[in-house]
């Protein structure tokens, strides 16, 4: 299933007309926060029992996707790097509150593990989070991963200073026991062009991931946090009038 750019413009169009509420006699109305816009692909004929057909990595998109203010990361480390992130505003975790952590009750761990988005850890420090964490990260997608497969490990100031920089354009693409992928591409504000680059981007990401590239593609959806899913079909564009 290859689908060609305008259909997938049209689709993205319809998706963002479509988080507005509608109801005849009533004022339109538009939700008061910035909805992120999902990009839902099925996959079909891949066998998700054998582990090299799973999916668990990092992208980064052509187009930031969050403002470093709202930036949602924790920095694990020490020294030079440590310092650097507290300079920079990022929220950090040194070697004494991460053995202090893995003394506290479980849901503790868990809620810290579910506070944030991504973490960096600086190198020497990744032993010990996956000694305490691993098994609290691990479940939700979230441990630290090396190049090429992610960009959550550290070595040096420079290193966090680029990893901030990556974070602002970078989602998390995992497929492991369901054959479908949900995918992050932006907010509703974002100018449309940049939504389209950073779809087109997962989009052909994950074809190379697959064994038949597109032919393992089975229907795809686009959709934003509460409104409507638009199936990428011309089919379904005009029984919407689009």
């Amino acid at each position: 299933m290859k689908v060609d750019d305008n259909l997938l413009k049209q689709s993205l169009n319809a998706a963002i007309d479509f988080s507005v509420r509608k109801k005849e006699g009533f004022k339109d109305r538009v939700r008061k926060f910035d909805e992120t816009i999902d990009l839902i692909i099925n996959i079909k004929d891949v066998n998700l029992n054998d582990p090299k057909n799973r999916i668990d990595k990092e992208i980064i998109l052509t187009n930031e996707i969050v403002e470093e203010e709202k930036l949602n990361i924790c920095v694990i480390a020490s020294g030079e790097i440590l310092l650097e992130a507290k300079k920079a505003g990022v929220e950090t975790l040194d070697r004494d509150a991460l053995i202090k952590l893995n003394n506290e009750e479980k849901k503790h761990k868990k809620k810290f593990a579910k506070k944030y988005e991504f973490f960096i850890v600086e190198d020497k420090m990744m032993r010990d989070v996956a000694r305490y964490l691993a098994r609290f990260l691990g479940p939700l997608g979230k441990m630290p991963k090396p190049f090429p497969t992610g960009y959550g490990i550290i070595s040096s100031p420079g290193d966090l200073r680029t990893a901030v920089e990556r974070y602002k354009k970078v989602i998390r693409i995992q497929m492991k026991k369901q054959p479908i992928i949900f995918a992050k591409i932006g907010k509703k504000s974002m100018e449309i062009d940049r939504l389209f680059d950073n779809m087109k981007t997962v989009i052909d990401f994950i074809a190379d991931q697959m064994p038949h590239k597109f032919n393992n593609f089975k229907s795809m959806y686009l959709k934003s946090s509460m409104g409507k899913p638009i199936k990428v079909t011309e089919e379904f564009l005009k029984s919407l009038e689009v």
